[in-house]
């Protein structure tokens, strides 16, 4: 997310540079003297794939010391406590495996750990009936229960375990996945129950899946019953009882894409008062702690975020097209701990720093839990009585009304969906989404006609002035104050806004800025080919050279080499700057778009390159068939 903000933000200058270069120039020409004869799925993490770091089978029970502040994010170690612990000796043969399977969801189950193994999300429909794809291709194939299913796992082959850590410098690895769990299920109403006691017999840990067969939510529940002779503090402000949610979520880019472009896209977040998000396996700190320094004492590995009058609203991890939320009901956690170590996959871990249990006593922690695609619709109910807004009955009362900001996409939101939803509707009666995308931007051309001929109809003003400016800045040479008030005047006489080519394209930059997140991250165009085009949601990469220089070789983009050279041309339709050093700057200027849209997907550079031929034949026509302005300076 931080990532796509980024872009957002190099692509708003790029607009803003654009729109108001012709202007600028002209105001440039009034301090300057014009130079004279002056002349560019299959899933798998990395190639060098891990153990899951979370499977009880790379975990001993043999005490060591504390980590070293410094250690790595991977390596887990058991800190020696003062009650001896029985270590955990589980027969293969015990352990049950269990599976759900809903309209959207396949999750299989393992009772060593209570934990979810593999997490699916296959073919759906939406609310309205329409087919959801997040399946495409036949690599996307898997095999459930012996059936055939388009389905893509989201678990990362490391699963979720929704088990308690006691102790951060155990992170990720929890003592309850070595743990075989008693395991109730009740298939009637898809809801699995894990029991076991802790590892010290200090308590019984109890969690409770509930899935619901049309829905994209399902229901956890956590229940502790102290098992001593006195109260049980399991969570204090020294040291905080910590439940791990959803880790890293998937799926995983294929192995030969696994850059840090695509480990952008996989990032941690929690609301409160505010989202809040950073990318997997990064620090949270921010600029200033990083340069002026922070507390020397302080554990840079871990951060905990508390704030006394602000609780923890929701928290979760996401992908490109995938968002998984934690959403506390009827109680809220005391905070949030963030792993900072380089690499991690840890997620956001609910933080619990008052977690006392009176003998005898239980405490229940409820959450509930959404898995499935960045949309609204995703996240709508299908029955009614489900949704707590409509139904106070509902188990879901109490779910937040900002979880959509999970995936909010900022203040051109309302933009952005209203472009997919158009380009859905296209698809319906158009086969192929790079087809869309082209006849999307015809209409967009259209519908903004005036705007653009206008800002057509100032670039040919402009350039029959040419001469009159050249005469002015020649005669004003030293006389800058007047050199300016007679090229004011000149503007005015002839109805002339050397700002006109600027404010159609300032008008439309909201509608740009939109444009390039529904293309992004809309997983409709998730694998869509179209022409030469592999997958519209990626750069269209049509050759790759051998290693060379120490790298793995680089690409060869087709629709970015397309897309600068129609800037070019269309460049040269509209400059009129006699300054050399301008005229450097407006071909440089294409350059730098090169630069950025060269990792861009290839859906966005092809609207952009379809605008681009839109604009010139516009500009041509204008330029051959529009009405001249006789415009004479009058000096």
């Amino acid at each position: 997310m931080e990532e796509k903000e980024k872009q957002s933000r190099v692509l708003l200058a790029i607009l803003l540079a654009m729109s108001c270069w012709y202007a600028i120039n002209y105001f440039i020409n009034l301090t300057k003297k014009p130079q004279q004869n002056i002349t560019t799925q299959k899933n798998t993490e990395n190639p060098n794939k891990q153990e899951n770091p979370d499977s009880p089978d790379n975990k001993t029970t043999t005490p060591q010391k504390a980590p070293d502040p410094k250690g790595d994010a991977n390596e887990e170690k058991v800190i020696q406590k003062t009650k001896v612990e029985k270590p955990a000796v589980v027969d293969p043969a015990d352990i049950k495996k269990h599976y759900i399977r809903t309209s959207s969801y396949l999750v299989e189950f393992s009772s060593l750990g209570g934990r979810i193994e593999k997490y699916y999300i296959k073919n759906y429909k939406s609310k309205s009936g329409g087919d959801v794809k997040v399946a495409k291709t036949p690599e996307d194939s898997v095999e459930f229960q012996g059936q055939k299913y388009q389905a893509i796992e989201v678990s990362r082959e490391r699963g979720f375990d929704f088990n308690p850590i006691q102790d951060k410098n155990e992170i990720p690895f929890s003592r309850f996945n070595k743990m075989n769990f008693a395991v109730s299920y009740d298939e009637t109403k898809l809801s699995l129950t894990y029991t076991s006691p802790s590892p010290d017999d200090s308590y019984i840990y109890e969690k409770m899946y509930r899935f619901f067969p049309k829905e994209n939510y399902f229901l956890f529940t956590v229940k502790i019953t102290n098992q001593t002779n006195g109260d049980l503090v399991l969570g204090s402000q020294e040291s905080p009882f910590l439940l791990r949610g959803f880790s890293s979520l998937g799926p995983l880019a294929p192995r030969e894409q696994m850059d840090e472009r695509h480990k952008m896209h996989y990032f941690r977040f929690y609301y409160q008062d505010g989202l809040e998000d950073s990318i997997d396996g990064t620090t949270t700190d921010g600029f200033f702690s990083n340069f002026f320094g922070s507390d020397s004492g302080a554990d840079k590995r871990f951060k905990i975020v508390k704030k006394s009058d602000e609780k923890i609203d929701f928290l979760g991890s996401g992908s490109r097209y995938f968002i998984a939320v934690l959403d506390p009901l009827k109680h809220q956690p005391g905070g949030v701990l963030i792993d900072n170590r380089k690499e991690n996959t840890t997620g956001v871990l609910s933080l619990y720093d008052n977690l006392i249990i009176k003998q005898g006593e239980s405490k229940d922690y409820q959450y509930a839990a959404y898995v499935g695609i960045r949309e609204a619709d995703g996240m709508a109910f299908r029955d009614s009585k489900l949704d707590p807004e409509q139904s106070k009955t509902s188990p879901f009362v109490g779910l937040s009304d900002k979880l959509n900001k999970a995936f909010n996409q900022g203040l051109t939101t309302p933009f952005r969906n209203a472009i997919v939803w158009l380009l859905k509707k296209l698809h319906a009666v158009i086969p192929g989404y790079g087809w869309c995308i082209i006849i999307f931007g015809i209409a967009f051309k259209v519908a903004f006609y005036p705007l653009n001929q206008k800002q057509a109809d100032s670039m040919k003003k402009m350039q029959e002035l040419k001469p009159q400016i050249d005469k002015l800045n020649q005669k004003y040479e030293k006389d800058p104050a007047a050199r300016q008030q007679k090229m004011m005047e000149l503007y005015r006489k002839n109805n002339v806004n050397p700002m006109g080519g600027c404010l159609p394209m300032v008008v439309q930059i909201p509608i740009f800025i939109a444009l390039y997140t529904a293309f992004s991250d809309t997983i409709d165009l998730w694998k869509e080919p179209f022409l030469w085009v592999n997958d519209l949601s990626e750069p269209d990469t049509i050759y790759k050279t051998p290693a060379i220089f120490g790298t793995s070789g680089i690409n060869l983009n087709l629709l970015p080499l397309v897309m600068v050279a129609t800037q070019i041309v269309q460049t040269r339709l509209t400059a009129v700057s006699t300054d050399p050093n301008q005229k450097m700057m407006m071909y440089f200027m294409p350059l730098i778009m090169l630069y950025f849209f060269w990792s861009m997907p290839s859906g966005v550079t092809l609207y952009w390159t379809i605008q681009n031929i839109l604009s010139i034949v516009q500009q041509v026509l204008t330029n051959k068939f529009g009405k001249n302005s006789k415009a004479v300076a009058k000096t």
